[in-house]
């Protein structure tokens, strides 16, 4: 008799387990279907995406498929909620990618049906985040005219950037949120800063990395008329006497050949995507 009580407690216990993880991420509805379709996994990167834009420190899915795949999807999912552009915010696309720290993947299941949960590490908590958006939407609305050509937005926010940010030469700081709230920020900081002001100016931008004079550095191309030119926000806000900066252009929608100590990361000199944003060959 007991151990029949026990066993009606295990299987309580069981059916109650089951019931919560149906619930709460639908796994025991997932082992009555195959393998996910094109769609489900499209739906998978799309609700990465939106987690990671809250700034979800943990998130949970499910992945329904085979074992041998499973850990390239699930990691590759990652790197595909990061080209997700959507135009209904400037915080996903090069802004997430460069306040996304790191990420560790956890894996368990049986058959085909499999519980991953992320654990992500970020740059900048949501609220940060939330922050650098409303200073923004104040910021664009106080220099962005609309009688403005494109080519006077893309000075404005430039100008704007190197007048109110500060390098940091501890590289201690390296976000939008300091750059922007706190005032002070390494490249990588600006560079993001800069992709976000752009994008809520309506000026198409992309973060570029790689090497500049021999270290690691951030920058960004613009799109002006059929073309994208390099802006160098960060070394056009040189550190002068007594503290104050001062604007510069050196470095101001260049052409590559006129921003020679500039390399790229092999990501942006690849064929797709220099034929998806083709710099022009002269400065503006």
């Amino acid at each position: 008799m007991r151990k029949f009580q026990i066993f009606l407690i295990l299987l309580g216990g069981f059916l109650l387990a089951g019931l919560y993880m149906e619930q709460k991420y639908g796994v025991v509805s997932a082992y009555l279907k195959g393998d996910m379709s094109e769609a489900e996994r499209q739906e998978y990167v799309l609700e990465l995406h939106d987690k990671m834009c809250e700034k979800q420190k943990y998130i949970t899915l499910v992945y329904r498929g085979s074992k041998a795949e499973m850990q390239e999807f699930v990691q590759d999912s990652i790197n595909e909620a990061f080209l997700i552009d959507d135009p209904k915010t400037s915080s996903d696309y090069d802004y997430m990618h460069f306040v996304h720290k790191a990420s560790h993947i956890n894996m368990s299941g049986v058959g085909n049906v499999y519980t991953v949960t992320y654990e992500m590490e970020y740059l900048e908590n949501d609220e940060q985040t939330k922050k650098v958006d409303k200073r923004i939407k104040k910021i664009i609305k106080d220099i962005i005219k609309k009688d403005m050509s494109d080519y006077e937005k893309i000075k404005a926010v430039h100008d704007y950037i190197v007048d109110h940010v500060e390098y940091d030469t501890s590289t201690s700081y390296n976000t939008p949120y300091y750059a922007l709230v706190e005032g002070t920020s390494a490249c990588q900081g600006y560079a993001t800063l800069l992709y976000k002001m752009m994008t809520e100016a309506g000026i198409p931008c992309r973060v570029i990395t790689g090497n500049a004079k021999g270290q690691l550095h951030a920058w960004n191309i613009v799109k002006l008329g059929k073309k994208w030119y390099n802006i160098d926000a960060t070394w056009d806000d040189p550190v002068g006497a007594f503290g104050k900066t001062s604007v510069r252009y050196r470095y101001f929608l260049k052409s590559d050949a006129d921003l020679s100590d500039h390399v790229r990361d092999e990501e942006y000199t690849n064929v797709e995507f220099t034929n998806a944003y083709p710099v022009a060959l002269k400065s503006y």
